[in-house]
């Protein structure tokens, strides 16, 4: 896979930052437009073909950052890298899996953010 970061809800300022942060470690950085939420992940990271036809009624309420590419060892790394060039923000992180490429950018928005909120809820409960 490509190393690819795309991103959602991002002004450009915050997209410069990012391009700034992974210069050195050759990822291209990708502003998904609203209009590309309903395209599948594969698509946007041009491992697929384009569609002729998506849903483009699809929403993502939130920013969200997708890195395409990155080997299992160097996830930790990557978001550290990219903690500290967007440390202000508050967006979701996926990485990109043989099984979400097959998803559109709102339905991994969907599954992140229920992830997010389940571990929120444990953490509450836990105190």
């Amino acid at each position: 896979m490509k190393k690819i970061i795309l991103l959602y809800g991002f002004n450009k300022f915050q997209t410069e930052q990012v391009k700034k942060a992974v210069v050195m470690l050759n990822y291209e950085v990708k502003t998904v437009e609203k209009e590309q939420y309903g395209w599948l992940l594969g698509e946007l990271i041009g491992e697929y073909d384009v569609a002729e036809s998506h849903d483009e009624n699809l929403e993502i309420p939130g920013r969200m950052m997708v890195v395409s590419g990155v080997a299992e060892n160097e996830i930790a790394n990557i978001f550290a890298v990219l903690r500290s060039a967007t440390e202000k923000l508050t967006y979701h992180k996926a990485v990109v899996t043989p099984t979400n490429m097959n998803w559109t950018s709102a339905r991994l928005f969907m599954e992140v953010d229920s992830e997010y909120r389940e571990i929120k809820r444990r953490q509450r409960l836990r105190r």
